[in-house]
């Protein structure tokens, strides 16, 4: 039974969808279209497809429904409304050109015989005469002419169906143009040394050309290889959701007042990828971004370090004219990713922006860290602040140095065996031996291995209201290294490949002083 002449089937929109957004690479899209067909051969057109699809990733994943389904032929139509495409529809009808310049506003009205680059070929209806005329401002055309233009893509197909009645088609693409983005939200308390919340939001971006109804997302933090990919902006709404939160007022100097709730997503393994299910269904327009909770957790404890890592011994060694250095001491929070903490979810990696109460309780951005890689559920993980503490200050210098003075040992008596002199071969060959003998040669005489004595002093002093412990880490040269003194009043040294670690304990309100010698070779 031929489809010539029959209406085809038309599907709008989808009855249910499900879309999984990658961090990279191109959305996969699930939509179950429900379509009434007559028994025999139809054309069926699925409309209302992202302009963005993926055309050799369409794909039927199932079919249901009362009769036998014969899959036929099926094709991918691309969105085809322009002003182009209306124009070239629109030859052989009555138009008007609308222009307006200097000389002021002006109309061309006539059957529209050609379009040639920015030029309408038009026979005129007052005059009879073909005129070309450039293409206006304006442009008026019979409505006729849009019949099969549409700013949506649409998959059309020709099925042939046993029974009439209601069927089911499934379909799967890929789309460019969705993405999502994460980042993290903490308000922290520092004196209750804890986090009271800890947010994960989701910035969700339609820029497929299409708007998505109520569907189910998910996400994957990872890239979905095997399609083309395009290059995509940055999603848009995070600035404002920080604006908003470092706004907050919670009264009282605390948070205590911040709690609300939210649903988290579900999460599960496929392969090697996290799977995140978005508690509820989300309709997106073409160019919006909307925001949303991945995860929130509140009272979330945290243990705050102390941490002094020097980055090259060479600011001190050897330079008399400045023999002291002010290092800094950072923060980096230590969290436990389980549910004794409220926590024992599967995060990804992103950036993290940490908000703290000032004395009337308005939230104030204070800092940020970054979480560089999926943390899973069990797994500590670490937010180290990039602003060193204004509270505790340390200062290392250079006491002592003493470096082995250079020694080149004297050169043996000329002629005598210690001089190394050594008689060339002949420059000649044969029977006949030359008697030229070569001047003696002395030998190079060997440098002395020279060693440099260092003394270091280190204090670190404490202006909190609390005890606190400093965990150092000190660039040292690599060469024959050894501690010729033990250190007094530190704890866990360790002495790796240019480095010596060790942990001090500094009062509140004082200061502790280290001192350390070490030996090693300069040459």
């Amino acid at each position: 039974m031929s489809t010539q002449n029959k209406q085809p089937v038309v599907s709008d929109a989808p009855d249910s969808s499900e879309v999984t957004v990658y961090l990279g690479g191109p959305a996969l899209v699930r939509e179950n279209r429900l379509v009434t067909l007559p028994e025999g051969k139809s054309e069926v057109s699925l409309a209302g497809l992202p302009e963005q699809l993926v055309p050799n990733s369409v794909t039927i994943t199932n079919v249901t429904g009362d009769g036998a389904f014969k899959l036929g032929p099926f094709s991918y139509r691309p969105a085809n409304l322009s002003v182009a495409a209306i124009l070239e529809k629109a030859v052989g009808t009555t138009v008007t050109l609308i222009d307006r310049d200097h000389l002021g506003e002006r109309s061309t009205t006539g059957k529209l015989v050609h379009v040639i680059h920015n030029q309408a070929v038009i026979e005129e209806a007052s005059s009879g005469k073909v005129v070309i005329v450039p293409l206006g401002n304006r442009y008026s055309v019979d409505p006729s002419v849009l019949k099969g233009l549409t700013n949506l893509a649409s998959l059309v197909m020709e099925p042939t169906v046993s029974k009439e009645g209601r069927y089911g088609i499934g379909i799967m693409y890929a789309a460019e143009g969705l993405s999502w983005a994460r980042r993290f939200e903490v308000f922290y308390d520092a004196k209750a040394e804890k986090m009271l919340r800890f947010a994960c939001w989701v910035d969700l971006t339609n820029n497929s050309g299409a708007p998505i109804g109520d569907t189910k997302f998910k996400l994957i933090a990872g890239v979905n290889n095997g399609y083309q990919q395009v290059n995509r902006g940055r999603p848009k709404g995070g600035a404002r959701m920080m604006a908003m939160a470092a706004s907050a007022d919670f009264g009282g100097g605390g948070l205590e007042s911040a709690s609300f709730s939210a649903d988290n997503a579900e999460v599960e393994t496929v392969g090697e990828q996290k799977l995140y299910t978005l508690p509820d269904t989300l309709a997106l327009d073409n160019g919006e971004t909307k925001q949303t909770v991945l995860v929130l957790a509140e009272g979330v404890p945290v243990k705050p370090e102390y941490y002094l890592q020097d980055t090259g011994y060479y600011l001190t060694t050897g330079r008399r004219d400045a023999p002291e250095n002010k290092l800094p001491v950072y923060i980096r929070l230590l969290v436990a990713n389980d549910k004794a903490s409220n926590l024992g979810f599967a995060l990804p990696s992103g950036a993290v922006n940490i908000f703290e109460p000032d004395s009337s309780g308005a939230l104030q951005r204070t800092d940020a860290s970054n979480l560089g890689s999926h943390v899973a559920v069990g797994e500590a993980f670490t937010l180290q602040l990039g602003t060193p503490s204004k509270d505790i200050k340390a200062t290392r210098r250079l006491t002592k140095q003493k470096i082995d003075p250079v020694v080149v040992p004297a050169p043996a008596e000329e002629g005598g065996p210690e001089a190394g002199l050594e008689v060339a071969p002949s420059v000649a060959a044969g029977p006949v031996m030359s008697a030229a003998v070569a001047p003696a040669v002395a030998k190079k005489p060997e440098k002395k291995p020279r060693y440099c004595n260092e003394e270091r002093e280190l204090v670190i002093e404490n202006f909190k209201d609390k005890d606190v412990e400093v965990q150092v880490t000190d660039s040292l040269p690599t060469f024959e290294l050894e501690f010729t003194k033990p250190i007094e009043g530190v704890k866990g040294l360790v002495q790796a490949q240019g480095a010596g670690s060790f942990t001090v304990a500094v009062p509140k309100g004082g200061k502790t002083k280290v001192v350390y010698a070490i030996k090693y070779r300069v040459e």
